[in-house]
């Protein structure tokens, strides 16, 4: 009954959140739609998939972290959490057109990946396991947050370049406002994704012994820290911003993304190809 039922929520999820994916588009090509009814569906799937969450927890009797599926609901729950209030604060309607697609598009994977065997070994059932995952999540989903922004930045400095100007672009925000939230963003991103490593090192070293192992995965996750720290100290030194700010926030994500698919999620090879 419960797995029937968190199905069932996940399904639903998925489909508000392909509803909301084509009332962003609606938004983007009339005028007089009322930008208030994108946000809101997006915000009912993100109610749905706060539910679905809950029947896994309860289903599990702890958080449900262990496969992709579970991995990527998280993911994405936390990515349209981040979104919502950023709505709240900046109105920054447009900002879920790249939201959407993405949070219908890691719904439906997750559908696709079924129901794992992922039981937690006894073990590994201490508060280490959210604490790392909920962590290095935050800073994954506050990245694909800057990975949207960065994404409106450029198409507008590239319409203000060309002096072409729709009423899609007289809704976005300028190119400062853009420039600073994209900042706001790593700034808040990058000690997620430093506490991330640090809870998962630390876990590492007390249930296996051995803090640091040079495996894919945490290689990955290094050279990530690495580009992410080098372009928010550049940022904060160097005067870094604007165009050039915005494209190595792309390519950042693009790292980030690198590293979740490279490799196992929440364990290293060796521990059984587990999800991170």
């Amino acid at each position: 009954m419960t797995v029937g039922m968190s199905l069932l929520l996940l399904k639903l999820t998925a489909l508000l959140y392909l509803v909301a994916t084509a009332s962003f588009v609606f938004y983007a090509f009339r005028r007089d739609t009322a930008s208030r009814l994108p946000p809101l569906v997006l915000s009912g799937g993100f109610v749905v998939h706060t539910l679905a969450l809950a029947v896994y927890f309860f289903q599990d009797g702890y958080p449900a972290l262990m496969e992709m599926r579970e991995a990527l609901l998280f993911k994405s729950w936390l990515m349209v959490a981040g979104y919502l209030l950023i709505q709240l604060k900046y109105r920054l309607t447009v900002l879920g057109g790249i939201i959407a697609p993405l949070a219908f598009l890691m719904a439906l994977a997750s559908i696709a990946f079924g129901s794992g065997s992922g039981e937690i070994p006894p073990g590994l059932k201490t508060f280490w396991l959210p604490l790392h995952v909920t962590l290095a999540f935050l800073g994954n989903a506050v990245f694909a947050l800057a990975f949207g922004v960065s994404l409106i930045y450029l198409l507008q400095e590239r319409h203000l370049k060309h002096k072409r100007m729709t009423a899609l672009m007289k809704r976005f925000p300028s190119l400062e406002s853009l420039d600073r939230l994209n900042y706001l963003l790593l700034v808040w991103g990058f000690p997620f994704m430093t506490l991330g490593i640090l809870t998962g090192s630390i876990w590492a070293g007390i249930y296996w012994g051995n803090y640091w192992s040079w495996e894919p995965r945490q290689i990955s996750s290094g050279i990530a820290w690495l580009f992410y720290g080098a372009l928010l100290h550049g940022r904060i030194t160097a005067g870094l911003r604007g165009k050039k700010a915005a494209s190595l926030t792309i390519v950042g994500f693009a790292v980030v993304l690198g590293y979740f698919l490279w490799g196992d999620a929440i364990f290293p090879s060796r521990h059984g190809g587990r999800f991170e």
